[in-house]
């Protein structure tokens, strides 16, 4: 009887300690509610064929988005977009392009794109200069890009003031 209780307690540690070792549960992954979308959504709009909302890859350029609507139309104003369309340019979600047709009077200069622009391109912003472009740029380097314009108000040194004056001439 001795025998068998020594060998029924040693079965008993044995599989107690099996358990420890070797879970028998299966763990479940955690999945993450965040999704990533390797897409970006553009509006084109004025003189191109097919005007509209696209989506592209993440990382398309403006060239791209121009093909997809279908290249520029006859009274689009040709020496306007060579000067002021960076073809090259990579597409920031939620970003607008208008292409003006020719005789147009061009009120507003191009927006500045907040993601992408140099510092060159920032320090032309009214009231913008090298040393506010730089904290533009390093907010944006650091938090990943900027996703409204309103987030722009973030950066130190442009408050309500400053954003109200430089609204209207930048873009995402």
């Amino acid at each position: 009887m001795l025998l068998l209780g020594i060998g029924l307690v040693a079965v008993g540690v044995g599989i107690n300690f099996k358990e420890k070792l070797m879970p028998t549960e299966k763990v479940e992954l955690i999945k993450s509610d965040v999704q990533v979308d390797n897409k970006v959504t553009i509006d084109i709009e004025g003189e191109v064929i097919k005007p509209g909302v696209y989506k592209l890859d993440r990382g398309s350029r403006i060239s791209e988005i121009l093909v997809m609507a279908g290249g520029l139309s006859a009274e689009a104003d040709l020496e306007w977009v060579e000067k002021n369309i960076n073809q090259a340019q990579i597409l920031n979600d939620g970003q607008k392009i208008f292409i003006p047709n020719v005789g147009a009077i061009h009120e507003s200069p191009l927006q500045i794109g907040i993601n992408n622009a140099s510092l060159e391109e920032l320090d032309k912003l009214s009231g913008v200069g090298p040393s506010l472009a730089q904290k533009i740029i390093d907010y944006r380097t650091k938090n990943g890009g900027f996703k409204s314009v309103e987030e722009i108000k973030l950066v130190p040194g442009i408050a309500e003031k400053m954003f109200l004056k430089i609204k209207d001439q930048i873009g995402l």
